[in-house]
């Protein structure tokens, strides 16, 4: 419930800056403004005095939750929404930038009652620059100047005069597979997050926001209650397309986007229902939602379109592949290098780094083996390129800091000769949080391709670290980075790092559940030789859910023989008997 006495008198709620559908429409701007509070607002001779002109007529009133609409070119505002509560019965002068500007509206004594710097960039919602709908915000509490605080409206057009609904998530695109090779063609999965079946027929898909009308999806195509439906490429990339539409594929190699509009029913677009942005992606590999429907659209560890079909069968089981009806995701790729330690906030010594770890079971070269001199690096609030030849063993950490002084990074982390330290990467990073990513370059484009010779990089891992809540809060700047609980566990999750001291953290012991069959349980744990586990309890309930919790413990690691990897690392397996839910037990690993 809003809590109206922390609520302003009036706030600028929607802005609707370049309109879509072309010339035609371009005076079809507006503002809104909103009274959050519990009292009525005078806006008698208040005037816009920055971005455009209005002054507001003597009597004006904005009661208690009301809306009130000031247009560009009211007769085009009618035509366009038909009753438009709200709006005003005269126009504003001038225009709204479409790069984005200040907007004042100060009180008729010259007070600030209202003010905005809306953009068309950085930080600020794109979609609205001109791609259809507007920016709107989000919490009339909040500030109006964090962009964080705006989104860009779910209805096309907007929602002039009334609330608009956010995103509905009916109907989201599940899955995406764009970088294929025949019996594989693109597809895009389509998953009802409802418990009734929904018509998407008629319904447009897309690869572009500047163009988001491309394919209308055929007629009674129907997406089953909390189920699937995929759409292929035959079907939005046809030989001969309709008048007025355009053919399409996705961009394996350099990335696009996926958008889904809703539509009436002569083909008017309604409502974004979902628009995703990819980067590129390894041949046969699709980016999806885990769980379904919910999750971050990244990478998944295998397609999961309705079939087992994949690039390596032969061409013609196409028509196989295309019978696919959808199916649930699996989680999504993990590894096989993931970031273990993330320093971000550097006081006295000015060290950042982010440390990385193999959580493979075999060595992996930090470059392509094919094309020795495409090497893995870094993007995102800091870049980097590896260095050629550098190969990471199995459990293997490399650091790669801001500073090129590798002695007083090995100082302060305390790090062994066996751990590379490289650097500087280009960049800072934030001490407010940002993303980073990890890239490694796949198959360079070749002829007869016009970018031949450009390299695609796809996102290994993605991680959009924040300073404050749910993600750790670190104490004394400086004194502490985040650490990765499990490297088992995906690395968007900020509920999988922790706040710890910079110092030499022990090696760790990963824990896992590798089986349960027989009444036997199995657990796995993978670790350097030095280190152990201690478990302090398992928990069996249901049909088979497990639960572990375990600690570090001191002592001497000892291993039977032919347990110990001539690497030093080990892997070990622990068979306990299963109780009933609930049972606990102490056991030392091994």
């Amino acid at each position: 419930m809003l809590d109206v006495s922390l609520a302003q008198p009036v706030v600028i709620s929607e802005i609707l800056y370049q309109p879509p559908g072309g010339s035609d429409f371009a005076e079809a701007e507006f503002v809104e403004l909103l009274n959050p509070g519990s009292t009525q607002t005078q806006l008698g001779g208040a005037t816009f005095t920055a971005g455009i002109t209005y002054t507001f007529p003597a009597g004006t009133v904005l009661a208690p939750g009301a809306r009130i609409v000031v247009g560009r070119n009211l007769a085009l505002l009618r035509s366009r929404y038909g009753t438009l509560p709200g709006l005003m019965s005269s126009a504003f002068s001038g225009a709204l930038n479409n790069s984005g500007e200040n907007l004042t509206l100060s009180s008729a004594a010259g007070a600030v009652l209202a003010t905005v710097r809306f953009a068309a960039s950085d930080d600020w919602p794109v979609r609205p620059a001109g791609n259809g709908g507007s920016v709107e915000l989000v919490d009339p509490r909040g500030s109006q100047s964090d962009a964080a605080n705006w989104r860009a409206s779910s209805e096309y057009l907007g929602s002039p005069g009334t609330a608009g609904s956010g995103p509905l998530n009916r109907v989201v695109v599940n899955e995406l597979l764009a970088h294929t090779d025949p019996p594989l063609e693109d597809a895009v999965e389509l998953h009802n997050r409802t418990d009734s079946p929904i018509d998407v027929g008629g319904w447009y898909l897309s690869n572009s926001m500047e163009d988001p009308l491309r394919f209308r999806i055929p007629a009674g195509t129907v997406v089953p209650a909390r189920g699937f439906r995929v759409v292929y490429e035959y079907q939005f990339n046809p030989a001969n397309p309709p008048a007025g539409r355009t053919a399409f594929t996705f961009s394996a190699a350099r990335g696009d986007d996926v958008v889904l509009l809703s539509a009436d029913a002569v083909g008017n677009p309604l409502r974004w229902e979902d628009d995703q942005s990819f980067p590129a992606s390894p041949n046969g590999v699709s980016f999806g939602r885990y769980p379904d429907g919910e999750g971050p659209f990244l990478l998944m560890s295998r397609t999961s379109l309705g079939t087992a079909i994949s690039n390596t069968d032969p061409e013609f089981w196409i028509e196989f592949f295309r019978q696919g009806a959808g199916a649930a995701n699996p989680q999504h790729a993990l590894g096989p290098v993931v970031f273990e330690r993330i320093r971000y906030s550097a006081t006295a010594d000015g060290i950042e780094f982010v440390e990385l770890r193999n959580v493979g079971d075999i060595e992996m070269p930090l470059y392509d083996p094919a094309y020795p001199t495409n090497t893995w690096g870094l993007e995102g609030g800091v870049t980097f390129r590896f260095p050629e030849g550098l190969i990471l063993a199995p459990g293997g950490r490399i650091v790669v800091a801001s500073t090129a002084n590798a002695a007083a990074v090995r100082s302060l982390l305390s790090l062994p000769a066996s751990v590379p330290v490289v650097g500087p990467y280009s960049g800072q990073l934030s001490s407010e949080g940002e993303r980073i990513q990890l890239v490694r370059p796949d198959t360079p484009q070749l002829p007869p391709r016009e970018d031949a010779g450009f390299v695609p990089y796809y996102v290994v891992e993605r991680i959009d670290y924040s300073a404050s809540s749910p993600w750790p809060v670190l104490g004394t700047p400086g004194s502490q980075l985040i650490r990765r609980r499990s490297v088992a566990e995906p690395g968007y999750l900020a509920s999988n790092w922790e706040a710890a001291p910079v110092e030499s953290v022990p090696p760790r012991v990963d824990l896992a559940v590798s089986g349960w069959n027989a009444g036997v349980l199995r657990l796995q744990a993978t670790g350097p030789s030095g280190s152990a586990f201690r478990i302090q309890s398992v928990a069996i309930s249901g049909s088979g859910v497990v639960t572990v919790l375990a600690d570090s413990a001191t002592g001497t690691f000892s291993a039977a023989t032919g347990v110990v990897r001539p690497d030093g690392r080990f892997r070990v397996e622990v068979e306990v008997p299963a109780g009933s839910a609930g049972a606990l037990f102490r056991a030392l690993i091994p």
